[in-house]
């Protein structure tokens, strides 16, 4: 008897030991092909983390971030005066190691939704070698924190299958909406997420009539805590009771969003660190909705590419050094075959649904996670994007490939029927992300010309900076 259960320890102690050993190698050799200190935003992030350090938030000196991402950099630091590189460091083992837990604990649940300790393995492995999401593991950004606690948010939303009828510990819509408040405080357009879980959590409650007037009030107290900090800063200097930055960039990030189809950043000697993906589709309307208005196709068609830029990683580095680096298209064929994978699975979600007409666990895991989803592109879709905007959305891949895999696995004539289908669209789909990436890559512009003294300028003391994002 004890034999077979030491074998069976061991079968599932090392796969999972085996990734981690495998995504935590794999990041640390993308930390070491990023640029190698802090700069533009995330020299700006440096340098709040040193404020909430030396002044705490009543020395904050910014409308244009909220505090959440510094103090999280503060926090990995322990709150320690670094040199640049050394904090790059730091922070980059801080977001390997909130990642990877992260990630483990999702595929936990999916496999217990799934009732599949395999599915709960691909789940985990898919997640932690995400090429995509392990380079910006690399960066002092907030995009990868603000993915990480989006999923989480949604996970925690799941039911389980061994959960009794009637009955949920508050505990789980408390944690899902502070991961959802300190989202907020990350990255303040993220309050679309919340939104959209208040409507996945009203689902919940409709479905398995599991949640009370208790359970309310434990998201309410999960979802304020993250508020009170900026609610705090902005009194002290606008004297507004507002949760968010105080400056509205939304409307401008859209009017720039008209003519670009993405954006990046640049960091070659002599060359502007302005690079536009500019949109061939833009006539000059003077506002978002007159391009509407005057141009409907091309306007639709513009916040369709925007979406595609979000994902397609042509240049997956935030700081772009190699304008035409070597791993360019293994990792998008990488990206877009999980991509891919992930919107097959939730076709299949929808055809299952359509078919039993209601949802279970595992239905409400593909609703879930496409109500969030969607929300979150629909936000993004009219401004200027930068690809690392499209973390959440590579992150709630996962569990969109899991229920598509759990759909086509094992025998039956229509898991067959679906498997064949899934095989013989992924080459079209592949091919003609492919084409659409070219497309867009060729549409690049370097339009601000520099002196290339001024272009060496990369630290605090610079003053022509990549504009803000809302």
């Amino acid at each position: 008897m004890t034999g077979p259960r030491g074998g069976d320890r061991k079968r599932t102690f090392w796969p999972p030991v085996l990734v981690t050993i495998a995504a935590a190698g794999l990041g640390c050799l993308w930390f070491l092909a990023g640029y190698p200190t802090v700069i533009f935003d995330s020299w700006g992030y440096y340098y709040l983390a040193g404020i909430l350090r030396t002044a705490g938030l009543s020395g904050w000196p910014t409308d244009l971030r909220t505090y959440g991402y510094p103090l999280f950099q503060a926090l990995v630091t322990g709150f320690r005066d670094l040199p640049p590189e050394e904090f790059r460091l730091i922070v980059f083992f801080g977001q390997l190691a909130v990642y990877l837990t992260a990630s483990a604990f999702v595929a936990r649940r999916l496999a217990r939704i799934f009732a599949s300790p395999g599915l709960g393995m691909a789940a985990y492995a898919i997640a932690a070698l995400n090429p995509i999401l392990l380079i910006q593991v690399t960066e002092p950004l907030s995009d990868l924190l603000s993915a990480v606690l989006i999923l989480l948010a949604v996970a925690l939303t799941w039911r389980l299958p061994e959960d009794e009828p009637g009955r949920i510990s508050p505990w789980q819509p408390f944690v899902s909406f502070l991961s959802a408040g300190a989202a907020v405080a990350v990255r303040p357009a993220n309050l679309v997420v919340v939104a959209a879980l208040v409507a996945v959590w009203i689902l919940r409650a409709a479905l398995w009539r599991d949640l009370g007037a208790r359970h309310v009030g434990a998201a309410l107290l999960g979802l304020l805590p993250p508020f009170l900090p900026q609610v705090a800063i902005n009194y002290r200097m606008f004297g507004t009771f507002n949760p968010l930055i105080e400056k509205n960039l939304y409307s401008l990030q859209a009017g720039w969003g008209m003519g670009a189809l993405k954006y990046g950043t640049l960091i070659m000697e002599g060359r502007s660190p302005f690079l536009v993906y500019t949109n061939p589709l833009y006539r000059g309307d003077p506002s978002p909705a007159a391009f509407l208005r005057h141009h409907p196709f091309g306007y639709a068609a513009t916040l369709l590419l925007h979406g595609f830029g979000m994902l397609d990683h042509d240049l997956p580095f935030t700081y772009v050094t190699d304008l035409s680096p070597w791993y360019r298209w293994p990792l998008f064929l990488v990206n877009f075959l999980l991509l891919a994978l992930a919107a097959a699975g939730l076709a299949l979600g929808i055809a299952r649904w359509a078919r039993r007409r209601r949802l279970d666990e595992a239905g409400f895991v593909v609703a879930s996670t496409a109500a969030v989803g969607a929300a979150y592109a629909a936000l993004y879709l009219p401004v200027e994007v930068e690809s690392r905007f499209g973390l959440p959305l590579q992150a709630l891949a996962t569990p969109l490939i899991v229920a598509g895999l759990a759909a086509v696995a094992g025998p039956g004539r229509l898991r067959a029927r679906a498997r064949m289908l899934v095989l013989a669209a992924l080459p079209l789909a592949l091919g003609a992300a492919m084409l659409l990436s070219r497309w867009i890559q060729r549409q690049r512009t370097n339009p601000f010309v520099e002196s290339p003294a001024n272009a060496q300028v990369i630290g605090p003391s610079r003053t022509l900076r990549p504009a803000p994002k809302p």
